[in-house]
């Protein structure tokens, strides 16, 4: 009987103790005020500077370049000597292909003694059938030959001068043969005839942005030698997905960040490219993306081809709007809804949603300023659960 009070004593405090744990306790909450601020709605890529004009100095034969001593930066006037070709040099022959050379030479030389005593048998027969022909002209207009000579000593005056024409043509095959087997031998060490120089002019004034070839050696035709621009005409290339390329037109703001300690430069979508691309992202994901050309300030620092830029393009703003902070947002069925502080509770609360930005979002109707929301509820926030709110940073 004396240790009944005792155990009554424990057995309150048991029932004392699981209250006190079972009881619901209030949830720490982050939450924020709903004010009036000024909203911008835009999104970020990554994109390049680009020279407006590049003029790239090509071959334009085949033969070898002299050691170009322009470096990439120096500047360069319209009109200057950039680089400079010669011809290449023709292959070493072996004896026996320099012998069949002097052969085909000497064959040549025999080939045309022969055409020219053709054209000299040749002339002669012109003169000959011509001679004839003014003869038997003259009896026919005396009548006293018949039509069928005259037409017979034209048609032979015809043949000769074809024969003479002929023969002159294989003079000029003959005489162009031996040339060419000339030159063949000429080239091996035997001509004396300076060697001739290509000079090659910048088409801008500018500067040397790259230099695809710096030593003496064979090139071809078509390959590139130099690339000639002006720093100082530059533009940005974005490339951006073609969902938000549909917000864009030309004239819409953008902020460029280089990086530089100075504030970002404000420049203007200039074009949007026609054609898309397909490329693929980091993530390993496929994504449909176009071309965005903006144009830089005049007052942008100094910078160099394909330097990297940040650009923020500014779909929408406005100076003064109803913002609710973007964290505080989520899905409630088919409409957007807030938790609300009501004193210690959280109220659910429906709300329309305008235009949406990085952070904050345009509210339409539902709250009003003053209106304190929470901000990452999470799962364990529910209509009507008591909570501990603490000021978001």
């Amino acid at each position: 009987m004396p240790s009944r009070p005792l155990y009554a004593l424990l057995l309150v405090a048991l029932v004392a103790l699981a209250t006190w744990g079972l009881w619901p306790r209030a949830v720490a909450v982050d939450v924020a005020t709903v004010a009036t601020a000024p909203l911008e709605v835009g999104f970020t890529e990554e994109g390049r500077t680009r020279l407006r004009d590049r003029f790239v100095v090509s071959a334009p034969v085949d033969g070898i370049v002299e050691r170009i001593a322009l470096e990439p930066g120096d500047a360069v006037a319209a009109g200057a000597t950039v680089a400079v070709l010669r011809p290449a040099a023709a292959a070493l022959l072996d004896p026996a292909t320099r012998a069949e050379a002097q052969l085909r030479w000497s064959t040549a030389g025999d080939d045309l003694v022969a055409a020219r005593a053709a054209v000299q048998a040749a002339t002669a027969g012109r003169e000959r059938a011509v001679a004839a022909l003014r003869r038997i002209e003259a009896l026919a207009q005396r009548q006293q030959v018949a039509l069928d000579q005259r037409d017979e000593a034209r048609s032979r005056a015809a043949a000769a001068e074809a024969e003479l024409r002929s023969a002159q043509a294989g003079v000029q095959a003959a005489s162009a043969r031996r040339e060419a087997a000339r030159a063949l031998l000429d080239l091996q060490g035997t001509s004396s005839a300076r060697p001739v120089r290509l000079a090659l002019a910048a088409p801008i004034a500018g500067q040397v942005m790259r230099r695809h070839v710096e030593s003496e050696g064979l090139v071809r035709a078509g390959q590139p030698l130099l690339e000639l621009g002006d720093p100082r005409s530059l533009e940005v290339v974005v490339d951006v997905l073609t969902t938000d390329a549909l917000q864009l037109k030309p004239g819409l703001p953008v902020r460029l960040d280089t990086g530089h300690a100075a504030l970002p430069l404000a420049g203007r979508v200039q074009a949007i490219e026609p054609a898309g691309f397909t490329k693929v992202s980091a993530l390993g994901v496929e994504e449909q993306r176009v071309v965005v050309v903006v144009t830089l300030p005049e007052e942008a620092p100094a910078l160099g081809d394909a330097y990297r830029v940040d650009a923020r393009f500014q779909v929408w703003a406005a100076d003064s709007v109803l913002a609710v902070p973007v964290p505080a947002l989520f899905r409630d069925g088919e409409h957007w809804a807030v938790y609300v502080v009501d004193g210690a509770r959280a109220r659910l609360r429906r709300v329309g949603i305008g235009h949406v930005g990085d952070r904050a979002a345009e509210v339409t109707s539902g709250l009003a300023a003053g209106d304190r929301v929470v901000v990452y509820p999470g799962d364990q926030v529910r209509d009507g659960m008591k909570i501990a709110p603490v000021a978001a940073k």
